[in-house]
Parts: C-alpha cells; structure tokens; sequence
C-alpha cells in the first residue's frame, strides 16, 4: 500500500489550497463569496486536522518512536487552529486581515511542506496494510 497515505492526505490539502487561495483573491471585490470560501477553508483545514490527530497520529504512534515527528505535527495543528480563530473574529469584526492572511499562508505552506515530506511519507513505510485501512475505514465510515 505504497503512498496510499501521502496520496489521500496530500489531495484533501490541495482542495484546501484552492479555497484559501479564492478566498484571498475575492476578498476585495467580493467580500460575502470570500467570507464563504474563508468558512469553507476553515471547516475543511479543522476536518483534516482531526483526521490527522485523531486517525493518522495514533496509529504511527502505535508503530514507532516517531514522538518529534507527532509532536510537531501537534503543535504546528495547535497554530493554525490558533491563527484560524483569530482571523474568524478579525472577518466578524469587519477588520482588515491582510497580514493575518499572509502569516496563515506561511503557516500553512510549512505544514504542508512538512506533512507531505515528512509525516506522510514516515506513515507510508512504517504503517502496514492493517493499519493504512484502518485510516480509511475511520475517514470514510
């Protein structure tokens, strides 16, 4: 089941890519459809981070000493979910969020970096069969 893992979770990521990309790029002509494709984006970055912790962690968890590898995915979750939040009560509040959106691009292009020549690849080899279908079944019940 080679690269099962960084296939699944590397396409969920570029969808997301495109949201947050449209939201940036509408938020000036047209606020209300970019306000949407910001929740979109939101909704959709929080559902694959719980796929992550929640499915993908625990079972390499079970499989290896990957703890920095974990932990890291962790804490750069905890950041954006952070970075998220603040930006949310910055578009409720009608307030220019131009440098929020330009550190959440960072953030994001980080994580994804990490995820797809880090994470996702450790969990291609170290998780077997059993284990990679387990994700599946979880992700698509």
């Amino acid at each position: 089941m080679s690269k099962i893992i960084t296939q699944l979770f590397n396409t969920n990521l570029q969808g997301l890519e495109l949201l947050f990309i449209a939201y940036r790029r509408l938020k000036k002509d047209d606020p209300v459809m970019s306000r949407q494709l910001f929740d979109k984006f939101k909704t959709g970055l929080e559902l694959h981070i719980r796929h992550e912790e929640q499915r993908l962690l625990p079972e390499l968890a079970l499989v290896s000493a990957a703890h920095e590898l974990i932990s890291k995915a962790q804490q750069e979750h905890q950041q954006l979910r952070q970075q998220l939040e603040w930006i949310e009560n910055l578009l409720d509040k009608r307030i220019d969020s131009l440098e929020d959106d330009r550190t959440l691009e960072l953030m994001l292009v980080d994580h994804i970096e990490n995820d797809e020549f880090e994470l996702y690849p450790a969990c291609d080899k170290m998780l077997n069969t059993d284990a990679v279908t387990r994700v599946l079944m979880a992700l698509y019940p």
